[in-house]
């Protein structure tokens, strides 16, 4: 099975998920120091990460165009944006990365995907916004259309969740 790695970070999450028998197509990293541990990894002969098709750079450049059939997408978009520890700035935050994590399972439209984030996430504060992540994830089809807000985009993903219809 074939599998997409964003925000990999130095690679926990992608090493479990080749653990557990899947092969990456693409592991896409910004981060120069985390990119440099997972190569130092993979020149020490550590397996899985030997054969780690690593792209360092930002995931908002990356194209899936040419990767195939994807079964699996993972990663963990940046926490900052709703940690407690952060500015607590949510989807003003430029780190915020669910968008991309959005693209990616737009343009792969694979069988299954984890992203994995902070509790903060869940705060009342973010409610709607994470609602409305869910839901995207959920009904990937169904993209925002040209100047609609977010905010109508997720009333129009709610009408479709509870009645099955896309209608404005």
């Amino acid at each position: 099975m074939r599998s997409v790695e964003l925000f990999a970070g130095a690679g926990g999450l992608a090493m479990g998920v080749s653990r557990a028998g899947f092969v990456p197509v693409a592991v896409v990293e910004w981060n120069q120091h985390a990119c440099d541990t997972i190569r130092a990894n993979q020149e020490a002969g550590l397996a899985p990460l030997t054969h780690w098709p690593l792209t360092q750079g930002d995931v908002r450049d990356f194209s899936y165009t040419n990767l195939g059939e994807v079964d699996f997408v993972s990663g963990g978009p940046p926490c900052q944006p709703f940690s407690l520890g952060g500015k607590h700035q949510g989807r003003h935050d430029s780190r915020d990365m669910f968008p991309e994590a959005v693209r990616a399972i737009r343009a792969l439209r694979p069988k299954a995907f984890v992203f994995e984030n902070v509790r903060g996430l869940t705060r009342a504060t973010f409610r709607n916004y994470f609602k409305y992540i869910r839901l995207q994830l959920s009904y990937p089809a169904l993209a925002a259309k040209p100047d609609e807000s977010w905010q109508d985009h997720l009333a129009r993903l709610e009408r479709y969740h509870t009645r099955g219809t896309p209608r404005g």
